[in-house]
């Protein structure tokens, strides 16, 4: 995509001649012949930087700067001035400009310096977008595990790491999803370019079109400037799209567009704009009963389940249970600067027993309460607060009628786990305390998938 730039003065001759000259350097070149008139080019267009003569009547350069940096911190301006206004010129810097330039200059040297500018806001935005993914991304550290399903996701996202295949990721509330989309994006031939997420559930049809696709002024109520979607800003990148079965049909159509066109309109808009994107989606919903049930556009379905993945419950991975729990005690023990670490053997019994209805969110949750209120270097059972959240939904289950096949099974597989647990996942201890040999032990691990 060629970057964008506006040239501000009020002298005709000399727009003419940078608008040609930056033309020929691949830029496309916007023109405004007063600092009113640049103002209202900025609500209409979004630009990679504004070239700006310093004395101008009714709003001057400084004014308009000062305007600028009231709605967008990033955007590099180049200010133009004469020979004596110098020290005006240096404000300018102190305001938030990128640099100056002293009339007369050879259009060479301003071609320079706005590739060095355009550059330098580049590379402030992504700076902006690593420290804010940096801030979001604490849990991406957190140990993949041993499950055997999990492994298998695994395997299937280093197969397709190499293309741009469209990903759908499956699974409930709290399971990890964006973790594993922003495996996908690390492990892609994109992982040095944008990565962007955004909650399909979270935004009012509007604001979600406009947040993905962008919007011109005045398209919407409080569509005061014009702005870029995520699916523009993240050109070379990936974009994760986070609840996808939440989209209004009217968004399902547009978005489908986008994926079959690799082109997006903004909201009010009639340009096409080229994109070049990968797309990674999730949802806890069953699309597939969507697409039956007709709230879901089979078309895009299909568009974006190419990779289909689905992402176990937490209740279907106690084999790396401990592993996340282990994984919270330390960063929070870390940021709350507390020293605990273990937990008793009566808390690791109801960390195991618990349903885990948010999964790993709510184990997060949990472990970083107990981190809180524990003093002592063990978290006990009290720390942890589950027995009526997490206990009550238990013993609701185990009061509805069973076989007597399916009691047996879970009385083995609670004793499995506590013995496991007491003998510090030494089987040959554990086989010992519950009364079996070994090759018994063995044989209920394998048969209950433990």
């Amino acid at each position: 995509m060629p970057e964008k730039i506006l040239l501000v003065d009020d002298e005709q001759d000399l727009l003419s001649v940078l608008k040609r000259s930056l033309g020929r350097q691949g830029y496309v070149v916007h023109a405004a012949s007063s600092g009113q008139d640049a103002w209202q080019a900025l609500t209409e267009t979004a630009y990679d930087l504004i070239v700006s003569d310093l004395a101008m009547d009714s709003m001057n350069g400084l004014e308009l700067l000062k305007q600028i940096r009231t709605i967008d911190a990033a955007l590099p301006v180049i200010i133009m001035t004469g020979a004596g206004s110098i020290e005006t010129a240096v404000e300018a810097i102190k305001l938030g400009a990128y640099h100056y330039i002293t009339k007369p200059f050879k259009t060479q040297e301003l071609a320079l310096l706005a590739r060095r500018a355009i550059e330098h806001g580049q590379l402030h935005r992504k700076l902006e977008t690593f420290q804010a993914q940096q801030a979001a991304d604490e849990n991406d550290a957190m140990v993949i595990g041993n499950n055997v399903m999990v492994q298998q996701m695994m395997t299937t996202i280093d197969k397709v790491s190499g293309s741009d295949a469209p990903i759908l990721i499956q699974g409930e509330t709290g399971t990890g999803k964006s973790m594993f989309a922003k495996r996908i994006h690390k492990a892609s031939s994109r992982a040095d370019k944008p990565f962007f997420t955004i909650d399909c559930g979270a935004l009012t049809q509007n604001l979600l079109e406009s947040e993905l696709f962008g919007h011109v002024k005045g398209a919407f109520t409080g569509a005061v400037r014009a702005k870029r979607g995520l699916l523009e800003e993240a050109q070379g990148g990936t974009i994760f799209l986070d609840e996808i079965g939440e989209l209004s049909p009217t968004t399902q159509v547009k978005l489908l567009r986008a994926i079959q066109e690799h082109e997006i309109k903004p909201v009010g808009g009639n340009t096409p704009i080229s994109i070049d994107v990968r797309f990674l989606s999730a949802t806890s919903r069953n699309l597939e009963k969507g697409v039956e049930s007709g709230e879901f556009r089979k078309d895009l379905y299909y568009r974006l389940a190419v990779i289909p993945l689905h992402l176990p419950p937490l209740r279907e991975r106690q084999d790396d249970l401990m592993l996340f729990v282990d994984h919270f005690i330390r960063k929070f023990s870390s940021r709350y600067n507390k020293s605990i670490t273990e937990m008793a053997p009566s808390a690791l019994q109801a960390l195991q027993e618990s349903p885990w209805k948010g999964n790993i969110r709510e184990l997060e949750n949990v472990i970083e309460r107990a981190v809180l209120l524990t003093d002592s270097p063990t978290i006990g059972l009290d720390s942890l607060f589950i027995s009526v959240s997490a206990f009550g939904a238990a013993e609701q289950e185990l009061n509805q009628p069973v076989s007597l096949k399916k009691a047996v099974e879970k009385a083995e597989i609670r004793a499995i786990r506590q013995a496991l647990a007491a003998a510090d996942d030494n089987r040959s201890k554990a086989a010992h305390l519950l009364g079996i040999g070994r090759r018994t032990l063995y044989d209920k691990i394998d048969a209950y998938n433990l």
